[in-house]
């Protein structure tokens, strides 16, 4: 089968949007997995590191098939960041926004992909439908340590944030997936919402209102 050479290197990010698509199509409520020790994580954070976003925008085409648009995706990364730091700021926390320009591109990709593995495995392992009991009962996750990074960045917290639409027009599909991680590389917080008859991630107004909403119970339970 031929791959359009306009979406070539999206293969992987496609074939992970697919999987979760699968779990959040229709979901109007965030979806969330709370590390056992969270509280305590929570509480020694007041730093916290952004990577830029990982957003996907597809165009659905009369065949059914789906081209990665590439204008509007770095519209959707960018106002993603900003909701982030929007929402992370009107709590009082510290932010360090980094990104292509302040980390070396390898490092980027490598955190994005190492990420986008994860992610993979805790929705088919926490939700399903390859559901492991023991993974849902104790939520255990890690990155590897991203102790250094932190470090140089004057921050004690990373969030991650991957997300998806199909549609331009009018959505078809959303969801976005955030990840907050302590020094040592765990998973403390993770959350997945998509609702695509409220959100559309290609306005600021509807990135700032899903991430709102995917992250609200983040603040309750670290409060």
């Amino acid at each position: 089968m031929q791959i359009v050479p306009r979406i070539e290197k999206f293969t992987s990010f496609m074939l992970m949007a697919m999987v979760i698509g699968l779990f959040v199509s229709g979901c109007t409520a965030a979806t969330e997995r709370v590390h056992p020790r969270f509280p305590v994580y929570r509480h020694d954070m007041g730093e916290m590191l952004v990577l830029a976003p990982e957003i996907g925008i597809f165009e659905i085409m009369p065949d059914g098939s789906r081209i990665y648009q590439e204008t509007r995706s770095h519209a959707a990364r960018r106002f993603a960041k900003q909701a982030i730091v929007d929402q992370l700021r009107d709590r009082r926390f510290g932010v360090h926004p980094i990104d292509a320009d302040t980390l070396p591109a390898s490092e980027m990709a490598g955190l994005h992909s190492l990420f986008r593995s994860v992610n993979r495995s805790i929705q088919l392992h926490t939700i399903g439908p390859q559901v492991f009991p023991s993974k849902k009962t104790t939520f255990e996750y890690h990155l590897g340590p991203v102790t250094d990074l932190l470090r140089a960045n004057s921050a004690d917290g990373l969030v991650l944030v991957i997300g998806h639409q199909t549609g331009t027009d009018q959505p078809a599909r959303n969801w976005i997936s955030i990840a907050v991680v302590e020094p040592e590389g765990r998973i403390i917080w993770y959350g997945i919402h998509g609702d695509h008859n409220r959100f559309n991630l290609q306005t600021a107004e509807g990135m700032q209102a899903l991430i709102a909403s995917t992250m609200a119970n983040f603040w309750e339970q670290g409060s």
